[in-house]
């Protein structure tokens, strides 16, 4: 029987009428060697009253303000009891058996640092069997349905699974990414550093999605354009860095200016922010430029993977025009 200890983590900020659902689905898996703890970003709807009140046994953490999803996630972690923690979205509904699969699968190969289940949405559409990034570092989706275990460059963090001393030697989220591409970062980190991510094909969660931050789109954009530069300063080799945002920037003027489309997109996303927040993204860059540049110093320290053995993977894909 499997009995390793988990801890499952969820971010709350103003989700009543979501965790409610997440619980109540939770409360049904059958896994002896368990705790949830909720951290909340000082929600103000009464989600974390209704927690304590109905889930006594759920170990919960109220913030001062709202700090996003990386933060949280690693203060939560550090309180953990969990051999692996789930860090999970308070708009998701899980199957069972969805832990007692992701465990199953840790056991079988040790470098194996992150699972993702299989995302859903409430329809039965695939949501997300994993994330990929093109040369150009631009994060996708893949919204196959494999049948067996297939090799990811990231997990969702929807519904992620990681060993809690693997996520503590990979420095946990990025705690500047605040919100967006966190997921991604720590991922394509994973493998720099020679460890394995892949998708648990029988862990089924149904994810709703993008319910919170509907609430934050500027600062989301903002977010998005700033951490998607950081992705590519510290985790490609500098050609590769460089070329991507030279890219990047000429294709995105000019769909902006001229509404011409020179790259294809590796997947339908929301629309390109504003100039205004494009150019705030770049300032901040420019204002942490010693953040960026002692964290590409620490990848480069550990890495043992290099982006071309991604690409050779097919994790790292190629864009078209």
């Amino acid at each position: 029987m499997i009995n390793d200890s988990v801890s499952i983590i969820i971010v709350n900020y103003n989700g009543k009428s979501h965790i409610e659902k997440c619980l109540e689905s939770l409360s049904k898996v059958k896994y002896e060697n368990l705790e949830i703890i909720v951290i909340d970003n000082h929600s103000t709807d009464g989600s974390l009253e209704f927690i304590k009140e109905k889930y006594s046994h759920i170990k919960t953490i109220r913030l001062d303000a709202n700090y996003g999803f990386a933060e949280p996630n690693n203060i939560a972690a550090k309180t953990a009891t969990g051999k692996y923690l789930l860090f999970l979205n308070n708009d998701t509904i899980v199957n069972s058996d969805f832990l007692e699969e992701l465990v199953k699968m840790m056991n079988q190969d040790p470098q194996i640092a992150i699972l993702q289940s299989m995302l859903l949405r409430p329809n039965g559409d695939v949501d997300s069997s994993g994330d990929f990034i093109d040369a150009l570092g631009r994060a996708y989706s893949s919204k196959n349905r494999p049948t067996s275990a297939q090799y990811i460059l990231s997990a969702r963090g929807a519904s992620m699974m990681v060993r809690k001393e693997i996520f503590l030697k990979l420095g946990g989220f990025d705690k500047n990414f605040f919100a967006s591409f966190e997921d991604v970062d720590i991922g394509w980190r994973a493998w720099l550093y020679g460890y394995k991510v892949s998708l648990a094909p029988n862990s089924i969660v149904y994810h709703i999605g993008g319910q919170t931050i509907k609430k934050l789109d500027s600062l989301i954009m903002f977010h998005a354009v700033k951490n998607s530069l950081i992705l590519r300063l510290t985790n490609f080799e500098i050609s590769f860095a460089l070329k991507s945002i030279i890219i990047l920037f000429f294709v995105s003027m000019m769909r902006k200016i001229f509404g011409i489309s020179v790259i294809k997109d590796p997947e339908e996303g929301p629309p390109l922010p504003s100039l205004k927040i494009i150019l705030q993204g770049m300032s901040w860059i420019i204002k942490n430029s010693k953040y960026v540049l002692e964290k590409r110093k620490q990848v480069n320290s550990n890495k043992v993977v290099s982006n071309n053995d991604l690409i050779k993977k097919g994790l790292i894909t190629k864009y078209s025009f």
